[in-house]
């Protein structure tokens, strides 16, 4: 069967698509959307932080000038440069270069004597200060990163021609400088010039990658040991000049994993109300589709059973609760009230059936009380004659009473046949209607060839307990008979050998309904006389009227059950009775 061809499965894939589509389009709209307005917060974060480290550069390469100047200015300073004296310049080369926090101090005179040097690096500080011809800062290439030098003249006495020397600060923008960029801005920072990172906040081993972006203009994506980032390059620049490509850089990163892991927990939010909303609609279109589907297969069950059973009785439960379908119900009702109409018209039908066959009774009697009636008159006949002995009496009194009760017997199941059957109902135990049954029929014989195989734990229901039993009499008399004309073929030696008894009654419960059945090993049921069971007067005995099983048909179903024959010639003959757990009151 394919996942389409159900009405339920319709319904429910509909249902699951629609809130699928639905909810799949607003979870994608949603997250472009947010996505979408990170990625510009993130660019305008990044610019204003670009903005930023140029100011916070700019002031601190300023701030640097400014304490020099006003260092190359102090008397104290001067009048030791004056005396040309290195022993008393360079302490205060130390003191001045502790003071303003610089890496590197150096002090010449005006022919590029060294006065005094502090600090590290003061051969890269005084090649920074050659190779410059401007005064004011400057930056160098460093291994230990970018190194900035301002460079002031020595002047005595306020005269700009009386310059007694000059006066070079260096301090490195390195790792450390970075970091407290980094504290002030909360971007990554890195230095960089010609083409190579020369500080960063980030860890060492990323700078390799970093290298080929130091000359990109605007923002540009970067991936760095498997975080994104977004960077701008900043390059140096002095007020009115143009910036060198190759020249000093600041590269700024913004973490674009850190500002996306927000929306990834948005996204898993998303996502999990996505799942859960699609499970709900999943259920709720599965439990709308069962409310309109549930009638219809609980109408197609009851078609299927009786079409496999004959039984009219099936009803499909209709329930009015609030959330089932108003037109599944309605078919429920409707079904109902048509195998209820079936049924009346067949019991009106068997009725006419029955009615009908009262014009074939004439044969019946003709065929089976004329004989009686012609051995009773034999018997009569010799009982005229004058020597009568006692022993011909009793001969002729014994053949009327057979023949007398053979009759009666024929009148009564034409007469039971013929008329509606009358049911007492009451509550009963089915197995003792079984042990009363199986005594009936054996006439006070020891059942020795019977086995009761019955269920223990099946309650009393309603039923009417003699007409059942009725029917049982007559269903294991015709086994017992069936078991006996083939008994001659099972006996050896004299001795009658049995593998297991020959008549089987048993009963079981299948949820609502009892099952009775009685099987034989008889010479079982011929296939062409099968069909015919149930018909009335068909007999295949000598004897027999033909009307035990109809009869047994007609109280089963008022009863309101089903009998059902099977049968296999050689091998026996089963006959199985369902009849459901409360009867009712059925007339």
């Amino acid at each position: 069967m394919r996942l389409s061809s159900s009405l339920s499965n319709r319904i429910f894939l509909a249902c699951t698509l629609l809130a699928t589509v639905s909810l799949g389009f607003i979870f994608a709209f949603v997250n472009a959307q947010v996505t979408g307005e990170v990625e510009a917060e993130l660019r305008r974060d990044l610019s204003e932080a670009g903005t930023l480290v140029d100011q916070r550069r700019a002031a601190f390469t300023e701030t640097f000038t400014t304490l020099t100047r006003l260092i190359a200015d102090l008397p104290k300073l001067i009048g030791a440069v004056s005396t040309k004296d290195a022993p008393t310049v360079q302490p205060l080369a130390d003191e001045y270069r502790d003071q303003i926090d610089a890496d590197a101090l150096v002090i010449l005179s005006p022919s590029g004597k060294v006065l005094a040097r502090s600090g590290v690096e003061t051969e890269a500080l005084m090649r920074a200060a050659a190779g410059s011809s401007q005064e004011g800062a400057t930056s160098m290439p460093h291994e230990r990163g970018l190194l900035q030098v301002v460079s002031v003249p020595i002047i005595e006495g306020g005269d700009p021609t009386n310059v007694i020397g000059r006066l070079i600060v260096g301090f490195f923008l390195d790792d450390r400088r970075a970091v407290q960029f980094k504290a002030v801005t909360g971007t990554e920072i890195a230095f960089a010039a010609g083409g190579h990172v020369l500080a960063s906040s980030l860890p060492r081993e990323t700078r390799s990658g970093l290298d080929a972006l130091t000359t990109t203009r605007g923002v540009t994506p970067v991936s760095l040991r498997g975080e994104e980032y977004v960077m701008v390059s900043r390059p140096f620049a002095r007020a009115g000049t143009a910036a060198d490509p190759n020249g000093p850089t600041t590269l700024i990163l913004r973490s674009r994993t850190e500002r996306l892991r927000y929306l990834s927990t948005l996204r898993a939010g998303l996502g999990g109300a996505l799942i859960v909303t699609l499970l709900l609609a999943t259920v709720l279109s599965y439990a709308v589709a069962r409310t309109m589907t549930r009638p219809l297969a609980a109408v197609t069950d009851a078609m299927r059973d009786v079409a496999a059973t004959g039984d009219l009785t099936r009803k499909v439960t209709v329930q009015s609760r609030a959330w089932d379908d108003e037109d599944a119900r309605l078919l429920g009702s409707t079904f109902n009230t048509l195998t209820e109409s079936i049924a009346r018209f067949q019991r009106e039908a068997a009725q006419r059936e029955r009615l009908s066959s009262l014009g074939r009774l004439s044969t019946v009697i003709a065929h089976e009380v004329r004989n009686p009636l012609m051995i009773i008159r034999a018997s009569l006949s010799s009982l005229r004659g004058e020597r009568v002995s006692a022993r011909d009496v009793r001969e002729a009194v014994a053949d009327i009473d057979e023949e007398t009760q053979r009759i009666n017997r024929i009148v009564t199941e034409v007469l039971d046949f013929a008329k509606p059957i009358r049911f007492d109902f009451a509550e009963t135990s089915v197995n003792d209607v079984c042990r009363a049954s199986v005594t009936a029929a054996w006439a006070g014989e020891a059942p020795d060839d019977v086995r009761l195989d019955l269920a223990p734990d099946i309650p009393p229901f309603v039923t009417d307990a003699e007409r059942l039993r009725t029917v049982l009499v007559n269903l294991l008399a015709n086994a017992r008979q069936a078991v006996q004309a083939v008994a001659a073929d099972r006996t050896r030696g004299g001795v009658t050998v049995l593998d297991e008894p020959a008549v089987i009654l048993r009963t079981e419960q299948h949820d609502s309904r009892v099952v009775i059945s009685v099987a034989d090993r008889g010479a079982g049921i011929s296939p062409e006389d099968l069909p015919h069971v149930f018909d009335p007067y068909y007999t295949t005995r000598r004897s027999g009227t033909g009307l035990g099983l109809p009869i047994a048909k007609n109280i089963v179903e008022g009863l309101g059950g089903t009998i059902a024959v099977t049968s296999r010639q050689t091998e026996g003959t089963t006959v199985r009775i369902e009849l459901p757990a409360r009867a009712g009151t059925t007339a």
